[in-house]
């Protein structure tokens, strides 16, 4: 490779550094990280060789929010949590279907569909009176 106008064959442009990742200063592409005993990054599309040591003492910041990976047992906690006591657990909140309870027959039930199983099977859905709090579940 010819040097460039104004520069001499001793000059070297290192490695562009965007956080803690290296880029090939010629063509721009990502560099691998360096095995243990390389001494040169070798760049997949010009071949420029890079120095192994330029990825040392890189310092590497990241930043997450607590929603960033949601957790399981944290919605599982959320729907124990969420229950309410008696007949009023869902009044005002769920819909209501003009359904007839099987213990006390009150016309009402309030429901909630839930994907329980896996993604090609129906969907559970939980009824609760609300008359008398009774539950029960039906799968589609």
């Amino acid at each position: 490779m010819a040097p460039r106008s104004g520069a001499t064959s001793t000059s070297r442009v290192s490695a562009h550094r965007i956080g803690s990742l290296l880029f090939c200063p010629a063509c721009g592409t990502l560099l691998d990280l360096p095995k243990d005993d390389q001494d040169e990054i070798a760049c997949h599309q010009c071949g420029r060789k890079e120095p192994a040591s330029s990825y040392e003492n890189l310092a590497t910041k990241t930043y997450s929010s607590p929603n960033a990976f949601p957790s399981a047992l944290r919605s599982k906690r959320d729907l124990v949590q969420n229950k309410v006591d008696g007949g009023e657990a869902a009044k005002g909140r769920d819909p209501v279907a003009q359904e007839k309870c099987q213990k006390c027959g009150h016309i009402g039930l309030s429901y909630k569909e839930m994907q329980l199983r896996s993604a090609d099977e129906g969907s559970t859905i939980f009824y609760k009176c609300l008359n008398c709090g009774d539950q029960t579940s039906t799968n589609n």
